[in-house]
């Protein structure tokens, strides 16, 4: 198992941003300063950190799509999370997706009182994915979490449409 946690790849690639940022624009400023047109001095260092910023909030806000571009079309996304935080205020606008539930109706199985039990893959960002099992009464349209009740599921609930024949 790679040792690397999901943060750590993201740091690594946003040094790398850094990095060829830093070389493409010193290359511009030392292509202008040949031509006889310097730039000022300050674009190497603002230019680096715009980069590392931009590249850091397009892989925050676009790390659910590439997860959900990457489950077989039979997966189905039941349910969605966001976070936000006061070190990020703009998330407080526009909070990204940091957590996902998944169920593959291939895996669900039928227990012995005619119940369908579904594994429900949850992923979420910089975390250890984990599994439970939930309960679905396709019958009487109720749905029991883990080490719940079981409750009635809202109209058009995507985990029934996922479990449950037709829906």
């Amino acid at each position: 198992m790679n040792s690397m946690s999901g943060i750590g790849w993201d740091l690594l690639g946003t040094l790398a941003v850094g990095v060829g940022a830093a070389a493409l624009l010193f290359a511009a400023l030392h292509a202008a300063r040949a031509a006889g047109r310097p730039l000022p001095r300050w674009l190497l260092p603002a230019g680096i950190g715009i980069s590392m910023i931009a590249f850091a909030t397009w892989n925050e806000y676009s790390w659910a799509g590439r997860v959900r571009a990457q489950l077989p079309e039979r997966v189905a996304v039941v349910a969605e999370g966001s976070t936000t935080s006061a070190l990020r205020p703009w998330t407080y606008l526009s909070a990204p997706t940091s957590r996902l539930a998944l169920i593959d109706p291939e895996a669900v199985r039928d227990d012995a009182d005619g119940i369908r039990v579904a594994p429900v893959m949850l992923v979420q960002r910089w975390k250890r994915s984990m599994t439970v099992e939930q309960g679905v009464d396709c019958t009487d349209r109720r749905i029991r979490p883990p080490d719940g009740d079981w409750q009635p599921a809202p109209e058009g609930d995507p985990t029934i449409a996922a479990v449950c024949k037709g829906g």
